[in-house]
């Protein structure tokens, strides 16, 4: 059975940027392919993660532990995104990969 509708992206909002990477990292080892768009409103971080169902569990456990959970909520991220500044549309793959390069030195 397929859906109508793909699943609403998981919005996640973060004090500050130790949390943020904490989060990333956790993520680009549980989901390193979940699209993620990343933005900065008032001095707060906001990822919204495009999980697949099957890895919502898994992102919700990785990125909760570092932030706050606003729910699935494409329409919050989106007055985010638009009133303050996006700074990634593929968040956990680029951010991720330059935190795990610097891991591995």
């Amino acid at each position: 059975m397929r859906l109508k509708y793909p699943a609403q992206p998981l919005v996640f909002c973060f004090s500050g940027v130790s949390a943020l990477c904490g989060a990333v990292t956790r993520l680009y080892g549980s989901a390193p392919d979940a699209p993620a768009l990343l933005s900065l409103y008032r001095g707060r971080y906001y990822l919204a993660v495009s999980a697949a169902l099957r890895e919502r569990r898994q992102v919700f456990l990785a990125a909760a532990e570092f932030g706050a959970y606003l729910g699935a909520a494409p329409v919050l991220y989106a007055y985010y995104a638009e009133h303050g500044r996006e700074l990634s549309r593929n968040a956990i793959a680029e951010l991720g990969a330059a935190l795990n390069r610097g891991n591995s030195l």
